[in-house]
């Protein structure tokens, strides 16, 4: 028994040098598509086309809608575990950005579909949309959905190209070190669809550090605390620094905070929703 259990594993180990270490993935145990997600925009993608029934994995960052709780937990954003995808036999692995991009060889290694689908410009969902619904046999649903989106960010576009005087924005993604997004940011557009203008559009980055003193020479109209950590009272502790109480949006109580961020930050299907949030802010301080 123990000559043939060595042979056996020189046997194994023979051709998994042949076969260039490639694993063999189980077959679905069901027909049809079997999507593993591994960003929270993408899972809200395969979700608004009508795709939860497909999704069989999830990472744990991905928790809108409520409904994907029930789905299995692969990993965490850009880092899952091979092993977990392995158990859920996808037919097609989402990915936006892994945090190892030896991952994504590891991934293509054991022999599963691989599909990066970028999502870095307001212009980019759509396009992801129809991407994942054809990918899940939701091709009508997605164009339906791409369609009427790209619609009414047209519509979006021209309302504000019509709007003048619009007041300048100051955006505070974190706070130790200070920072902000620069105008090849995802959030640069949508406040400049929300009527405001980004005073990171001068900074060619997309989310950058930047001083304190620039921040108050630039001197915004509105600042918005969007920290993807609850801080608890990042509205009052910022109109408490040093030096900032004499600042237009400080001294205008034009300081807010309280956002979903989720919503705010990921470029996915409820996009419309986190410009209209942005908007609320700005029409708040324009109005007398």
């Amino acid at each position: 028994m123990r000559k043939l259990s060595y042979v056996g594993i020189v046997a194994m180990a023979l051709l998994c040098l042949v076969s260039g270490c490639r694993k063999a993935v189980p077959a679905p145990a069901t027909a049809g598509p079997r999507a593993v997600s591994l960003a929270p925009n993408l899972t809200e993608i395969v979700c608004a086309v009508g795709g939860l029934d497909t999704l069989v994995g999830r990472t744990s960052a991905c928790d809108y809608p409520p409904e994907v709780a029930k789905v299995k937990t692969i990993g965490g954003f850009g880092t899952p575990s091979l092993e977990q995808l392995v158990a859920v036999s996808p037919t097609v692995v989402f990915e936006v950005d892994l945090d190892d991009q030896a991952m994504g060889r590891k991934i293509d290694n054991l022999g599963l579909r691989r599909q990066h689908v970028p999502c870095n410009t307001l212009d980019d969902i759509p396009a992801a949309i129809e991407t994942v619904g054809s990918l899940i046999d939701r091709k009508a649903q997605a164009q339906a959905l791409a369609a009427g989106l790209r619609e009414k960010i047209a519509a979006l576009r021209t309302r504000a190209a019509s709007e003048t005087n619009r007041p300048s924005v100051y955006v505070e993604i974190w706070h130790d070190p200070v920072m902000t997004a620069g105008t090849n940011s995802f959030l640069s557009e949508l406040i400049t669809l929300a009527g405001g203008r980004n005073i990171g559009d001068e900074l060619q980055k997309d989310y950058c550090q930047v001083s304190p003193e620039w921040i108050v020479a630039k001197d915004p109209d509105i600042i918005l605390c969007l920290y993807m950590s609850n801080t608890g009272r990042a509205r009052q502790a910022l109109m408490e620094r040093n030096g900032w109480q004499h600042m237009k949006a400080v001294a205008a109580s034009a300081v807010f905070d309280g956002f979903d961020v989720n919503l705010i930050v990921r470029p996915g299907p409820r996009v419309l929703e986190s410009i209209e949030a942005l908007r609320a802010c700005i029409q708040k301080k324009a109005s007398p």
